[in-house]
């Protein structure tokens, strides 16, 4: 058990470095209330055990498990299932010039309607425990192996907050969303610089707005 546990601690030290954590944004509504908000990499825990795609991740036919690794945190560990085995967990490659807009675009957005929500729905509640907007899955897959197969573009983000009256060991209130993937050829979504992958990630992220404004009520109940 010690060694399964140091094993674990030096997979979570590879997977953050030297990397600063991600700093607190504000959110105050006009009748006073506060919040902290943190725009982060989803815990693998509440991901499928997966790491979170920072930057877009391709997995091709050809990307499989032994010879390009897998994107789940037990592969650090070295205990792997034969759950993990599965195409959507492939590392395949990152694109470098594709970093996860979560951060970018649905985070100011959240904000702002979460700032309307505390004023609407509280009276100037100051919130001790922060809300987490974790990004997780952003991902061109393919859907077969095909000579040209197609490929889905996958999303998922991750909104988890503890309870007003818990501590660190509580347990999040989660709420994910996942909207149903997107198909088309790689070159299309290739084309221009990823504008289509730009385009439609942009519309699952309008999508899980709404999602979130439908889970405030449960995330920052008081």
């Amino acid at each position: 058990m010690k060694a399964k546990v140091i094993a674990t601690l030096a997979a979570m030290t590879v997977l953050t470095g030297c990397a600063n954590s991600p700093k607190p944004e504000a959110v105050t509504s006009a009748n006073g209330g506060t919040l902290e908000i943190y725009s982060t990499a989803a815990l693998s825990d509440l991901n499928n055990n997966r790491i979170a795609d920072n930057k877009l991740r391709v997995v091709t036919p050809g990307d499989n498990a032994m010879g390009k690794g897998l994107a789940v945190l037990s592969a650090l560990t070295g205990n792997v299932s034969t759950s993990s085995f599965d195409k959507e967990n492939y590392k395949g490659s990152s694109i470098d010039s594709m970093v996860n807009p979560t951060d970018s675009y649905l985070t100011p957005k959240a904000k702002q309607a979460i700032g309307q929500w505390m004023a609407e729905n509280t009276s100037g509640t100051h919130y001790k425990q922060p809300l987490y907007i974790g990004r997780a899955t952003w991902a061109l897959i393919h859907k077969d192996a095909a000579t040209v197969p197609a490929y889905q573009l996958k999303y998922k983000v991750i909104f988890y907050k503890r309870p007003e009256s818990g501590s660190i060991l509580s347990a999040y209130t989660v709420a994910d969303c996942t909207p149903a993937p997107v198909e088309a050829p790689l070159a299309d979504w290739q084309n221009n610089n990823y504008a289509k992958v730009t385009q439609q990630t942009e519309k699952f992220m309008d999508s899980c707005l709404l999602e979130l404004k439908n889970q405030l009520p449960r995330l920052l109940k008081n």
